[in-house]
This record gives C-alpha cells, sequence and structure tokens, in this order.
C-alpha cells in the first residue's frame, strides 16, 4: 500500500505540472431537477482532480472542517455555483439534509391554502360574471 508521504509527493508533482491559467469549471443547476451537472475542459477536469485529492490530504485545524482550497480561479463567475469551501468530515452522511417531520399542523395549512385558492377563484369568476351582466345590461 502507498504511504501518506508518496501520494503526498504524487499530488504535489500533479500540481506542479497541471497549469492553472487555462483551468475552465462550470457546476450547472438548471433550477427545475435537484441535478446539477459539472462542466469543464480538459485541463479544468485535472485541475478539479487535484484540487479534490489535495483536499483529502491537507492537514485540518483542531476542530475545522473547512480546507484553505479554494475553486475560485476556475469557476466562471457569471454562469457557475460558487462553491464556498471545500469540507472534509467523515460522517458526511449525518450532514444530509433533513427534512421536516410532517404533523396535523402540515395538513391544516395546506387545507387552508386550498381552501383559500378554491375561494379566491369562486370570487374572480362571480365577479367576471357580474361584469358580463353590467356589460349586458349596458349594451341591450
Amino acid at each position: 500500500m502507498i504511504s501518506h508521504d508518496q501520494i503526498q509527493q504524487y499530488i504535489d508533482r500533479l500540481d506542479a505540472h497541471v497549469p492553472r491559467e487555462d483551468a475552465d469549471l462550470l457546476i450547472w443547476h438548471g433550477g427545475d431537477s435537484p441535478d446539477c451537472e459539472i462542466i469543464a475542459n480538459r485541463i479544468g477536469y485535472l485541475r478539479f482532480g487535484v484540487e479534490m485529492l489535495k483536499a483529502a490530504l491537507v492537514e485540518l485545524e483542531p476542530g475545522t472542517i473547512g480546507t484553505n482550497l479554494s475553486l475560485n480561479y476556475m469557476e466562471l463567475p457569471k454562469w457557475s455555483l460558487h462553491v464556498k469551501r471545500i469540507a472534509r468530515r467523515e460522517d458526511v452522511r449525518a450532514f444530509s439534509p433533513q427534512f421536516p417531520v410532517i404533523t396535523w399542523k402540515t395538513h391544516v395549512t395546506a387545507s387552508f391554502e386550498i381552501f383559500l385558492g378554491i375561494f379566491a377563484c369562486v370570487c374572480l369568476f362571480t365577479g367576471f360574471g357580474q361584469i358580463l351582466v353590467w356589460l349586458w345590461c349596458l349594451l341591450f
């Protein structure tokens, strides 16, 4: 098995040989689905890989999860989602989003919203009907 120091040497060599200048990375989210796309040129993917390898081995300060690594130099600012930080945690599943528990209040709120929508539609149709009656009486 390769030692930690050997892996670090490989990463350092890759970091030195893969240029930063032409690296372009776009993290795209269309908005209508929960999926996103990572789009990059060849150098962008290589740099992205090097940064991820560095994130795996960087020494974290005690009590912190964020690294001082950044992808800002290769993100396209106008179109790409911004990566705020690269964090490393061994218990990733513990930080997955928690969905709220469905209670009776949730059902009451949903029922009230449906009632309010139906009431608004009835009011609109009634008002529209009254305008049509008024126009009919006015014209004939």
